[in-house]
This record gives structure tokens, sequence and C-alpha cells, in this order.
């Protein structure tokens, strides 16, 4: 009945059947849930120890029926364990992943994916249908006086952007450690990450490349953010924040670096402006110097995987933007005057994709 088709997403494909079409019906219904066990700390309540339903409802302010028929759901997607009593706890992934003060929470990615992109994506079909933006529909904006870009509006709304930045952190945990692992930065001492957010990249290649010292380059929220994160990382020293606008020419602004980095940025922009910021990217790199362009690419032909074909969506919910195909890629980074392209794949490793090019050094300096 499922023949051939596939979810690819990140690592092992899940089979395109009748039943999985069910489940993809649900979702919005299953998100409802997760979402509501979040706003409500559910999680963090139950991260002190086993409580019955009225013992929750009680530290959380809801109705006693209400806990306990939510507490049902969330056993039933195996995010809480039911003892005897009953008592309910949290289960090992809720416990990891789920209260807001661990580790390795994933509660600002997910409050995220609610606020700004599941909110956008109840008005696809307007954007399908329209080739428009959607980002009007947030639930913070007043269609009538929206600020006429995303990033902009978001900027207008101060809690807003910094539960931005907090996902895209999480969202690039791993990145940076990657491209130190796949880019030789023995020749480099200088690197600009332009539109570096909140940090994230920075932080994890300074750890990782002791020699490297980065200027990372953003806007005002972004800046405070993530000079605030890299103080706490203990590396102000070695990452300096600078305010400017990536879609400006910055050769004024910063000095020549060794490499550049764009991490997750140019698929944010429309075509025009995505080889604007490509070509001033080039000229800030001094001859020989690399260019690093981080994202998640489609397969060629654009046949998959899932995730970039949902990012592309996103961008025309969003931005404008789009995702590419390694073909693509190549010939952006090649019409910018690069040369010697290299792409890593690494969407089996659960991260984005990379390309690599250098600025040529002119035939009288070779």
């Amino acid at each position: 009945m499922s023949g051939d088709a596939t979810l690819g997403f990140r690592g092992e494909p899940v089979p395109c059947t009748p039943a999985t079409l069910q489940l993809l019906s649900c979702a919005p219904i299953l998100g409802s849930v997760l979402g509501a066990a979040l706003d409500l700390r559910l999680f963090d309540h139950l991260a002190a120890g086993p409580l019955d339903a009225q013992e929750l409802a009680a530290r959380a302010g809801i109705s006693g029926e209400g806990a306990r028929r939510l507490l049902t759901a969330l056993v039933a997607l195996g995010l809480v364990e039911q003892e005897v009593g009953p008592r309910f706890r949290n289960g090992p992934l809720a416990a990891a992943v789920l209260t807001s003060d661990g580790e390795d929470s994933l509660v600002p990615f997910l409050q995220h994916q609610r606020r700004h992109v599941d909110s956008l994506f109840a008005h696809l079909g307007a954007a399908v249908r329209s080739g428009q933006s959607q980002f009007e529909h947030w639930p913070f904006v007043d269609p009538a006086r929206h600020a006429g870009e995303a990033y902009t509006e978001l900027a207008r709304h101060p809690d807003e952007y910094a539960l931005l930045m907090r996902a895209m952190d999480i969202a690039s945990r791993g990145v940076g450690g990657l491209i130190a692992e796949q880019v030789d930065f023995t020749g480099v001492r200088r690197l600009v990450d332009l539109g570096g957010g909140g940090g994230q990249v920075a932080i994890e290649l300074a750890q990782a490349v002791p020699h490297l010292s980065i200027e990372l380059v953003d806007t005002p929220p972004a800046r405070a953010y993530a000079a605030e994160r890299i103080a706490r990382a203990g590396l102000t020293g070695r990452i300096r924040c600078t305010v400017a606008d990536l879609r400006e020419d910055l050769g004024g602004t910063l000095e020549p670096a060794d490499a550049l980095l764009l991490s997750g940025v140019i698929g944010d922009f429309v075509a025009e402006e995505r080889a604007r910021i490509l070509s001033r990217a080039v000229s800030l790199l001094r001859p020989g110097g690399l260019l690093l362009v981080s994202e998640t690419l489609f397969h060629p032909e654009r046949r998959g995987p899932l995730l970039p074909a949902l990012l592309s969506l996103f961008m025309l919910l969003s931005t404008g933007g789009d995702n590419f195909t390694p073909e693509e890629m190549e010939g952006m980074l090649r019409t910018a005057g690069l040369s010697d392209i290299r792409l890593f794949f690494n969407g089996a490793r659960g991260m984005r994709d990379l390309a690599v090019g250098r600025r040529p050094v002119p035939a009288s300096e070779g």
C-alpha cells in the first residue's frame, strides 16, 4: 500500500503509509498537548518528585480534572510515567529535555516552534496561493502596523526576539564543533561570524580551536544576547561582538579576515539580496581566505529530504528565502568569486551541511 515512499527527516527514513498519514493529521493535536504541558510548566512541577493529579493541579493552578486528562495523554505519549496511587513522574525524555533549567533543555526551541513556526503554517495555503509571506499573522503582531520584514518585526518585540535567539542556539548545538572537525584552521587566526546570532556556533568554534579569534557581527539585540552568553562561557577575550547589518557594505567597518562564517544565514534572504551578501562576504576575506556557509541542503533536484523542504516552506511564510541543492550552493559560491569549493553533507549526523570556498590569490601575489 505504501510503495517506496518515505518521510526522510534526519537519520533513518520513516515509511510513508496510510497509518503515517493519519498520525501526521494528528500532529497539531499532539503539538497542542505538548505545548499545553510546557505552558503550564507541568514537567518543571514534576521534576521535584512524583505527584498525583490533585497535587499537580494545586501547584500549577489548574483544575484537577484538566490535570488528570492531560497527564493521561502525556503518559500515552511516553513523556510521563504513572506509578501506583496513581502518582506521576517525568519519563526519561521529559526529565532530560523538557524542564526549563535542564542543561539539554529543548523548551525554548519548542516554544519558538509554537509561536513563530506553527502559527505561520496555519496560513500555508494563503502563502502558496499568493507567494507572499504571512508573518503578520504572528500572535504578537498588529497586522495594520507590522514592520515589513520578519526579523525587523521580531526585533520590535524583545521577548519574542530573545526566544528566537535561545531557540536558534539550541538548533545550532554541535554545528561549531563539527565545522572545527571538517575545516583545517591551521592558518586561520581571525574569523568573522557574520550574522552570528546568539553566539552558539562562535562559542563552539572558540572552544574547539584555541588559537582562533572571532568577531561576531549582528544586530543590537542579537549582540547584547550573544555578549552575555560569551561572557558566561569565559570567552570575552577571544570573541568580540560588533553591531552591524550584514546586508550593508562592511569594508570600512571590519578588517580583512582569514575566514568568514555564514551560519544559517543566507537561506533567510531572497536571491538578489543573498547574492549581495555573499559578494560582500567574499570582499571581507583576505586573498586565500575561506568562506564557510552552513545551511541545510536538499538532495540533487530537490528530491528531499524532508527537513529542508519544511524549512523552505517556512522561509516562504516568513522571510522570502529558500533552501538549496548542492549544485545551487556551489553555483552561488562560484558566482561570488570563490574557488576550491568543498561540500560536507551532515544530515545523517543531524547537523546542517557545510560549504567551504576559498577567495583566490591574485596571480601577482601567487
